[in-house]
């Protein structure tokens, strides 16, 4: 409970709104290589990351995964909003390491959002931080090459080379696991 509170307090919400919200939440260990949502499945939670690593995928019919989020505790995860449609996953969203996330049923994260001021803040701050995450990698993928790219992931994720699999990192910014290792070589 205690990392779930520091997670709520250090997105700026009153002690008391983060107990009584926190509450709310329920907590557990998902072991490395867990899929936390299916893509195609029935998606109703908010998830908070609050230790470990996560990455989000889009996977097509062939088995093929596009990486669209590298995910490192604590942290938010993507608002269900925004991963889902017609209450189904339109993400798979996977442990990299051994994970505790706390979860939410978002009909009562709506609810509490209607009761009290801070927590629809808090929650719509969160929605605009995806929003410009998802437009920031958008306009990176069309607009920069690939050098440009490695660059800016650097500037915005300083550690996460060293965390998550290049594999993922590279289709993350849209490139092949080969061109970011020569870019990588080019950069040292």
């Amino acid at each position: 409970m205690h990392a779930l509170l520091d997670l709520l307090q250090s997105a700026g919400l009153p002690a008391d709104t983060a107990q009584r919200l926190a509450a709310l939440f329920g907590q557990e260990v998902a072991a490395k290589g867990s899929v936390i949502c299916q893509q195609g499945a029935p998606e109703q939670r908010e998830i908070l990351l609050l230790t470990g690593a996560m990455v989000s995928l889009i996977c097509d019919a062939d088995g093929r995964e596009v990486c669209t989020g590298l995910h490192q505790g604590p942290t938010v995860l993507p608002p269900h909003i925004a991963r889902s449609q017609d209450g189904r996953s339109l993400t798979e969203i996977r442990t990299l390491k051994d994970s505790t996330v706390a979860t939410i049923a978002a009909s009562d994260l709506e609810a509490e959002m209607l009761r009290d001021v801070d927590v629809r803040n808090w929650a719509n701050g969160i929605m605009r931080a995806e929003i410009t995450r998802r437009a920031q990698r958008e306009w990176a993928l069309a607009a920069l090459p690939a050098s440009e790219r490695l660059a800016w992931f650097r500037k915005v994720h300083p550690n996460h080379e060293a965390l998550f699999p290049h594999t993922f990192i590279a289709s993350y910014l849209g490139m092949t696991p080969v061109t970011l290792s020569r870019l990588r070589k080019a950069a040292e």
